[in-house]
């Protein structure tokens, strides 16, 4: 695809990555590698698969509730390795999702805000969870920021809270049943002639469940961009990554796909859930046996863009069998544009999108220009006062992040400098609040024009 968008221009950006040293996650791609869509919109996907985000809260056994969350956790990555890539609708296969693109560059107090409804059988179910047995429930075309209150759907919070380095925040919270995720991830690129772009992901997620008490904490994978020389690039995960479950429970997630002889059978994974604690093993010597070498409880292995296959890891017998294509989608919920604050994503980006869907290259390089040169001169007015930008939803706490369970040492903390901080949700309370008085930056837009 992108080779008949422009073979020449491809090739001359291809040339110009190879030149440059250091990380590339601020360079500007040409437009027609550029998608209509943000990176703030990329924790969508770890939200929009409604019913397996929320299982975990009626699951009665911990194993199975660390295997939902697993589950969930790897249905996510297809929708996010093709983030950037445009698709006819959310279920379209992965042989048929196009070339990848570049997702916009969002800018410092970047926003998006969505929510997600349930499906009726878990609007009735968390009905019955409810405080009182009560919730209240709004019409289908409202939003996050339309309402300050729906306990049956699923909130959505997204911020840009770090430029140099690009960090992206985000916090999803669903108050009828319980459950809540909040993570932040700054991304480190890389590009090599025979590799292609590589996108490395600092940070973490934490997924809770307030019914049972327990908080998931998963770290991130690679993101390999692939295909670019053919002019048809395509995702791949590497390496692995990790969940520790409070309960006392690792899964361990490592990718592996197509290398640079085309070898290999694309998005592959294999994964398996262990338990970390000393009675989870009948063996007297558990204590010395690592954590990811330990007997699984479940396995799981597939593609992640395709079907995947759940074994009980101490019989051998299949337990479940499905395609992630086939799993429920509840598409995220967005105000009208003329109801969105100039700082959300859509809003913001709106003539650049519209430019790129027309394929209007003067349209997307004159709005892309203003809003880039206003965000240069805001951070150069910023240094000149010696002020810092404040940020909506999520504060910096430079705390420290452990998960003694991950037996990767490198992946259990986070440097603070390669995040531009250590990220945290400010509460749902005063994020409602901030909603419901409209203080978004009234004064100021992402273009103002400030003087230095």
């Amino acid at each position: 695809m992108a080779a008949t968008l422009g073979a020449g221009g491809l090739r001359d950006f291809l040339g110009y990555l190879a030149t440059v040293k250091g990380d590339l996650s601020n360079i500007t791609a040409p437009p027609f590698l550029l998608s209509p869509r943000s990176v703030t919109e990329m924790p969508v996907a770890c939200a929009e698969r409604q019913e397996l985000f929320l299982a975990p809260a009626h699951e009665d056994d911990p194993e199975v509730r660390a295997l939902l969350v697993l589950k969930s956790f790897l249905c996510s990555l297809k929708r996010q390795g093709y983030h950037a890539t445009i698709a006819s609708s959310p279920s379209t296969s992965s042989s048929s999702l196009g070339g990848a693109k570049k997702p916009l560059n969002a800018f410092l107090g970047e926003l998006f805000l969505a929510k997600f409804l349930p499906s009726d059988n878990y609007r009735r179910r968390s009905i019955s969870s409810v405080s009182n047995g009560r919730a209240n429930s709004v019409g289908s075309d409202t939003s996050v920021n339309e309402t300050t209150e729906d306990d049956s759907a699923t909130l959505l919070f997204v911020e840009q809270v770090s430029h140099h380095p690009p960090a992206t925040a985000c916090y999803t919270y669903n108050k009828a049943h319980g459950m809540s995720s909040e993570g932040y991830v700054a991304q480190e690129t890389s590009f090599s002639p025979t590799s292609g772009v590589r996108v490395s992901q600092v940070g973490y997620a934490i997924v809770r469940d307030t019914v049972h008490n327990e908080s998931h904490l998963m770290t991130l994978p690679t993101l390999l961009l692939k295909g670019l020389l053919t002019g048809r690039p395509y995702p791949e995960l590497d390496g692995s990554c990790y969940i520790s479950s409070s309960s006392g429970y690792l899964a361990t997630v490592g990718f592996s796909g197509t290398n640079t002889f085309g070898m290999g059978k694309r998005n592959s994974f294999n994964a398996r859930l262990c338990s970390v604690r000393e009675e989870g093993d009948s063996s007297s010597n558990n204590a010395s046996v690592p954590a990811n070498k330990r007997q699984p409880i479940y396995e799981i292995s597939g593609q992640w863009t395709g079907k995947m296959t759940i074994k009980d890891g101490r019989t051998g017998k299949v337990v479940e069998e499905f395609d992630v294509n086939d799993v429920p989608i509840s598409e995220a919920q967005v105000a009208p544009l003329e109801k969105q604050s100039p700082w959300e994503s859509r809003r913001a980006w709106h003539e650049v999108i519209e430019g790129i869907r027309m394929g209007n290259m003067e349209a997307i390089a004159r709005r892309k220009a203003q809003i880039e040169n206003a965000q240069r001169r805001m951070r150069e007015v910023e240094r000149n006062a010696g002020v810092e930008w404040p940020r909506m939803f999520f504060h910096n706490k430079q705390q420290p992040i452990l998960a003694r369970a991950i037996p990767d040492e490198s992946l259990r903390s986070v440097d603070p400098s390669r995040t531009g901080g250590v990220w945290s949700f400010i509460g749902i309370g005063p994020a409602m609040a901030i909603l419901r008085d409209g203080l978004h930056f009234r004064s100021l837009e992402p273009t103002t024009e400030l003087d230095v």
